[in-house]
């Protein structure tokens, strides 16, 4: 029974396709409408999302009725599942709807990547430029070498300063994911911008997709940060955006159509994992947040998903997946799936789990 693990109230109104949760509030695409043919859907800011049953598209329903069942005993608030901008299902739990929001962590780091794209591919800002050009002298610990430290380092999490902001290795050759070197990089796009962060992640990327119930806390770190908080559609929205290179419905909402190419291949030439504030599943190898010399992992980041999958990931098993291949966005809200996990700042074991549920499902 596809709600066995659902309370009551937990989901908005639903209209069952085969055993999976999809919105009533969007037509279905017609039966009728030869797969092949149909193009790539783009929601309106309120207009209804338009929803294809999984069967429709080749894939077993059982199976993803039951990824879906045990995405809902792990902690998961919320999953949308879109194939060519069409929701295949989406789930609610632990009273969560369509308009519920809340932190993404991590995954906003994507998010921030892409508006920084967006403010090189207009002139705004050079990757190569040093941080110092925005920032000024002064914004690390390391005064007298950090003119040497550029956007693109801050972007591929190579900036060689640790966590107090000191110089410890050479910029652009040493992995550490370092939060507080990130955050720089909120200061860099307002001023790049010439708005606060807010204003500026509306009117260059939110605004045009639709993305109504997102926006940016700040939080005390002890440096300038913030943090998204966004419902699980606009999460699927942002995914969209990025599986479409940038394009919304026709229009360029990353200007630079190679902006996705770049940032999705590998950057710390010791991590072939990451990119530019994205997970790549394409290298063979990936290193996790953690100290300087922590462990290579020799293997694809999640060995049961397509090798070109690529990922927003957030502390608390805050997921945004995208497929190209596929032409499919998975996303998944909620709290951390393992509670006795440790809490992990992005890949867990959750996703290699999903991900063996998810081929089953999709049968690629």
């Amino acid at each position: 029974m596809m709600l066995r693990f659902l309370g009551i109230g937990a989901l908005t109104a639903l209209l069952v396709t085969g055993g999976c949760s999809a919105p009533a509030d969007g037509p279905t695409t017609p039966a009728a409408t030869p797969v092949a043919s149909l193009t790539t859907f783009f929601p309106t800011r309120t207009g209804p999302w338009e929803t294809i049953q999984p069967a429709a598209i080749g894939w077993d329903t059982t199976a993803l009725r039951s990824a879906l069942d045990w995405a809902g005993t792990q902690r998961s608030t919320a999953v949308v599942v879109l194939w060519r901008g069409r929701i295949v299902a989406e789930r609610y739990w632990q009273g969560w709807t369509v308009g519920t929001d809340s932190i993404i962590a991590s995954a906003g780091k994507s998010v921030l990547s892409t508006l920084v794209g967006q403010l090189s591919a207009t002139g705004r800002l050079s990757l190569d430029d040093p941080v110092t050009r925005w920032l000024g002298a002064g914004w690390s610990r390391s005064p007298a070498t950090e003119a040497r430290i550029t956007v693109r380092d801050l972007l591929s999490m190579t900036s060689g300063l640790n966590d107090s902001l000191q110089l410890v290795a050479q910029p652009g050759n040493r992995f550490y994911y370092n939060n507080p070197a990130y955050y720089q990089l909120f200061q860099v796009a307002q001023r790049a911008s010439g708005q606060e962060i807010n204003s500026a992640s509306r009117a260059l990327l939110f605004d045009a997709i639709g993305m109504s119930s997102t926006w940016r806390l700040s939080f005390d770190t002890g440096e300038p940060g913030f943090i998204l908080s966004a419902t699980a559609r606009d999460m699927a929205r942002f995914g969209l955006l990025t599986l479409s290179r940038g394009r919304w419905n026709g229009t360029a909402v990353v200007s630079d159509s190679t902006w996705f190419d770049r940032a999705w291949r590998a950057s710390p030439p010791d991590n072939a994992g990451y990119g530019y504030l994205w997970w790549l599943n394409s290298g063979a190898s990936y290193r996790t947040p953690g100290p300087y010399l922590l462990p290579t992992v020799q293997a694809s980041l999640i060995p049961s998903a397509p090798r070109d999958l690529v990922a927003a990931l957030g502390k608390g098993d805050k997921k945004i997946y995208v497929i190209p291949s596929l032409q499919v966005v998975v996303v998944r809200h909620g709290e951390e799936a393992d509670a006795a996990g440790g809490n992990p700042l992005a890949i867990s074991a959750f996703d290699e789990q999903w991900w063996q549920r998810l081929k089953v499902a999709m049968r690629y």
